[in-house]
Protein backbone atom coordinates (compact mmCIF):
# COMPACT_ATOMS: atom_id res chain seq x y z
CA UNK A 1 0.00 0.00 0.00
CA UNK A 2 2.52 1.88 1.28
CA UNK A 3 4.63 1.69 -2.50
CA UNK A 4 1.66 1.97 -4.30
CA UNK A 5 0.87 5.42 -2.22
CA UNK A 6 4.14 6.77 -3.76
CA UNK A 7 3.81 5.29 -6.92
CA UNK A 8 0.81 7.70 -7.11
CA UNK A 9 2.48 10.55 -6.09
CA UNK A 10 5.51 10.35 -7.62
CA UNK A 11 2.80 10.14 -11.37
CA UNK A 12 0.70 12.61 -9.71
CA UNK A 13 4.26 15.12 -9.37
CA UNK A 14 5.48 14.33 -12.87
CA UNK A 15 2.42 15.42 -14.37
CA UNK A 16 2.69 18.42 -12.20
CA UNK A 17 5.86 19.11 -13.69
CA UNK A 18 5.05 18.17 -17.26
CA UNK A 19 1.95 21.00 -17.31
CA UNK A 20 4.78 23.89 -15.59
CA UNK A 21 7.19 23.03 -18.57
CA UNK A 22 4.42 22.89 -20.96
CA UNK A 23 2.80 26.41 -20.07
CA UNK A 24 6.72 28.40 -19.69
CA UNK A 25 7.43 26.69 -23.21
CA UNK A 26 4.10 27.27 -25.18
CA UNK A 27 1.99 29.54 -22.69
CA UNK A 28 -1.04 28.85 -20.36
CA UNK A 29 -3.68 28.10 -23.67
CA UNK A 30 -1.33 26.30 -25.97
CA UNK A 31 -0.03 24.09 -23.17
CA UNK A 32 -2.86 21.24 -24.34
CA UNK A 33 -4.23 18.48 -22.78
CA UNK A 34 -1.98 16.39 -25.34
CA UNK A 35 0.95 18.07 -24.87
CA UNK A 36 1.40 18.16 -21.20
CA UNK A 37 0.53 13.92 -21.63
CA UNK A 38 3.42 13.81 -24.09
CA UNK A 39 5.49 15.81 -21.90
CA UNK A 40 4.77 13.08 -18.98
CA UNK A 41 5.44 10.20 -20.87
CA UNK A 42 1.81 9.40 -20.19
CA UNK A 43 -1.78 8.74 -22.35
CA UNK A 44 -4.25 11.33 -20.94
CA UNK A 45 -6.20 8.79 -19.97
CA UNK A 46 -3.49 8.21 -16.84
CA UNK A 47 -3.80 12.08 -16.42
CA UNK A 48 -7.63 12.05 -15.72
CA UNK A 49 -7.10 9.29 -13.24
CA UNK A 50 -5.27 11.42 -11.57
CA UNK A 51 -7.06 14.48 -11.78
CA UNK A 52 -10.29 14.58 -13.78
CA UNK A 53 -10.09 17.61 -15.62
CA UNK A 54 -7.53 20.45 -16.90
CA UNK A 55 -9.23 22.50 -14.55
CA UNK A 56 -7.98 20.34 -11.61
CA UNK A 57 -4.55 19.80 -13.22
CA UNK A 58 -4.26 23.55 -12.90
CA UNK A 59 -4.94 24.40 -9.92
CA UNK A 60 -2.72 21.22 -8.95
CA UNK A 61 0.03 23.20 -10.63
CA UNK A 62 -0.77 26.57 -8.54
CA UNK A 63 -1.13 24.42 -5.32
CA UNK A 64 2.40 23.05 -6.25
CA UNK A 65 3.59 26.87 -6.73
CA UNK A 66 1.78 27.65 -3.39
CA UNK A 67 4.20 24.79 -1.58
CA UNK A 68 6.77 25.77 -3.07
CA UNK A 69 6.37 29.59 -2.07
CA UNK A 70 5.18 28.58 2.09
CA UNK A 71 8.35 26.21 2.25
CA UNK A 72 10.24 29.95 1.17
CA UNK A 73 8.47 31.75 3.48
CA UNK A 74 7.93 29.51 6.75
CA UNK A 75 11.83 28.72 6.51
CA UNK A 76 13.13 32.24 6.23
CA UNK A 77 13.94 34.95 9.14
CA UNK A 78 14.67 39.08 9.13
CA UNK A 79 17.62 38.95 11.86
CA UNK A 80 19.72 41.84 10.20
CA UNK A 81 20.54 45.27 12.35
CA UNK A 82 20.18 47.95 10.01
CA UNK A 83 17.64 48.67 7.87
CA UNK A 84 19.03 48.58 4.32
CA UNK A 85 20.22 44.80 5.43
CA UNK A 86 17.04 44.00 6.49
CA UNK A 87 15.30 44.46 3.04
CA UNK A 88 18.48 42.81 0.99
CA UNK A 89 17.23 39.93 3.51
CA UNK A 90 13.59 40.32 2.47
CA UNK A 91 14.81 40.76 -0.77
CA UNK A 92 16.48 37.43 -0.63
CA UNK A 93 13.55 35.91 0.47
CA UNK A 94 11.27 36.67 -2.16
CA UNK A 95 13.78 36.23 -5.19
CA UNK A 96 13.90 32.46 -4.05
CA UNK A 97 10.55 32.36 -5.30
CA UNK A 98 9.66 35.21 -7.66
CA UNK A 99 13.35 35.24 -9.60
CA UNK A 100 12.71 31.22 -10.66
CA UNK A 101 11.53 31.05 -14.18
CA UNK A 102 8.73 28.65 -12.82
CA UNK A 103 7.03 31.24 -11.01
CA UNK A 104 5.60 32.73 -14.96
CA UNK A 105 3.62 29.61 -15.07
CA UNK A 106 2.02 29.39 -11.57
CA UNK A 107 1.44 33.45 -12.20
CA UNK A 108 -0.16 32.49 -15.75
CA UNK A 109 -2.68 29.50 -14.52
CA UNK A 110 -3.86 32.10 -11.39
CA UNK A 111 -4.82 35.13 -13.49
CA UNK A 112 -6.39 32.82 -16.28
CA UNK A 113 -8.41 30.81 -13.14
CA UNK A 114 -9.17 33.38 -11.43
CA UNK A 115 -10.72 35.36 -14.81
CA UNK A 116 -11.94 32.75 -16.69
CA UNK A 117 -16.22 32.64 -15.79
CA UNK A 118 -15.92 28.90 -15.93
CA UNK A 119 -13.50 27.99 -13.17
CA UNK A 120 -15.44 26.42 -10.27
CA UNK A 121 -16.20 28.47 -7.27
CA UNK A 122 -14.45 25.35 -4.89
CA UNK A 123 -11.53 25.81 -6.94
CA UNK A 124 -11.77 29.82 -6.57
CA UNK A 125 -12.39 28.96 -2.69
CA UNK A 126 -9.47 26.49 -2.59
CA UNK A 127 -7.24 29.56 -4.16
CA UNK A 128 -8.42 32.09 -1.75
CA UNK A 129 -7.32 29.56 1.68
CA UNK A 130 -4.20 29.19 -0.25
CA UNK A 131 -3.74 33.13 -0.73
CA UNK A 132 -4.49 34.01 3.16
CA UNK A 133 -2.10 31.42 4.15
CA UNK A 134 0.56 32.88 2.42
CA UNK A 135 -0.43 36.33 3.79
CA UNK A 136 -0.26 35.16 7.00
CA UNK A 137 3.32 34.16 6.51
CA UNK A 138 4.32 37.67 4.71
CA UNK A 139 3.12 39.43 7.00
CA UNK A 140 5.19 37.75 9.95
CA UNK A 141 8.60 38.15 7.84
CA UNK A 142 7.41 42.01 7.79
CA UNK A 143 7.00 43.00 11.07
CA UNK A 144 10.43 41.67 11.36
CA UNK A 145 11.60 43.95 8.85
CA UNK A 146 9.57 46.66 10.28
CA UNK A 147 10.69 46.33 14.12
CA UNK A 148 11.73 49.21 15.83
CA UNK A 149 10.78 51.91 13.11
CA UNK A 150 6.86 52.38 14.63
CA UNK A 151 5.63 51.51 11.11
CA UNK A 152 1.96 51.24 11.24
CA UNK A 153 0.40 52.32 7.62
CA UNK A 154 -1.25 49.18 5.88
CA UNK A 155 -0.35 51.20 2.04
CA UNK A 156 3.87 51.63 3.67
CA UNK A 157 3.89 48.43 5.03
CA UNK A 158 2.91 46.84 2.09
CA UNK A 159 5.14 49.09 -0.43
CA UNK A 160 8.23 47.09 0.42
CA UNK A 161 7.02 43.78 -0.62
CA UNK A 162 5.37 44.87 -4.22
CA UNK A 163 8.61 47.02 -5.10
CA UNK A 164 10.72 43.94 -4.41
CA UNK A 165 9.00 41.41 -6.25
CA UNK A 166 8.72 43.33 -8.77
CA UNK A 167 12.63 43.43 -9.26
CA UNK A 168 12.46 39.63 -8.79
CA UNK A 169 9.76 39.41 -11.21
CA UNK A 170 11.85 41.86 -13.90
CA UNK A 171 15.17 39.62 -12.68
CA UNK A 172 13.21 36.19 -14.24
CA UNK A 173 11.73 37.99 -17.22
CA UNK A 174 14.70 39.32 -18.46
CA UNK A 175 16.40 36.05 -18.44
CA UNK A 176 13.55 34.77 -20.82
CA UNK A 177 14.72 37.25 -23.28
CA UNK A 178 15.67 35.76 -27.10
CA UNK A 179 18.75 37.95 -26.75
CA UNK A 180 22.19 38.47 -24.49
CA UNK A 181 20.93 39.69 -20.85
CA UNK A 182 23.94 38.63 -18.60
CA UNK A 183 24.85 42.69 -18.60
CA UNK A 184 21.12 43.31 -17.16
CA UNK A 185 21.21 40.12 -14.93
CA UNK A 186 24.55 41.27 -13.41
CA UNK A 187 22.95 44.42 -12.61
CA UNK A 188 19.73 43.62 -11.15
CA UNK A 189 22.01 43.29 -7.68
CA UNK A 190 23.12 46.39 -7.96
CA UNK A 191 19.96 47.78 -8.48
CA UNK A 192 18.51 45.81 -5.49
CA UNK A 193 21.16 47.62 -3.24
CA UNK A 194 20.37 50.72 -4.72
CA UNK A 195 16.87 49.99 -3.75
CA UNK A 196 17.27 48.68 -0.53
CA UNK A 197 18.56 52.33 0.46
CA UNK A 198 15.72 54.35 -1.24
CA UNK A 199 13.14 52.00 0.59
CA UNK A 200 15.43 52.29 4.09
CA UNK A 201 15.52 56.14 3.48
CA UNK A 202 11.61 56.07 3.23
CA UNK A 203 11.09 54.50 6.23
CA UNK A 204 13.07 56.83 8.31
CA UNK A 205 12.01 59.72 6.66
CA UNK A 206 8.11 58.66 7.60
CA UNK A 207 9.04 57.03 10.70
CA UNK A 208 10.71 60.54 11.80
CA UNK A 209 7.43 62.49 10.06
CA UNK A 210 4.84 60.58 12.10
CA UNK A 211 6.67 60.87 15.61
CA UNK A 212 7.07 64.80 15.10
CA UNK A 213 2.83 64.81 14.25
CA UNK A 214 2.24 62.87 17.50
CA UNK A 215 4.76 64.34 19.77
CA UNK A 216 6.15 60.79 20.62
CA UNK A 217 7.12 57.65 19.43
CA UNK A 218 5.08 55.41 17.51
CA UNK A 219 4.27 51.84 19.15
CA UNK A 220 6.33 49.15 17.11
CA UNK A 221 4.38 47.90 14.03
CA UNK A 222 2.58 44.63 14.50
Amino acid sequence: MATRARTDQGTRQKVIEAAIQCILEQGFYRASSNAIAQTAGLSWGVIQYYFGSRESLMLAVLEEGNRRLMEELSKADIDAVEMTDRFEQYFMILEGYYAKPEYLAFIQVLLNLSHDPRTSAQAIQTMTERARAIDGELRRLTAKLFVGTGIRRGALRDFPFHVLRGLALSEVMIRTLPYDTANLVKSVSAQRRMLAKAVSLLIESETASSAEATGAPDQDWR
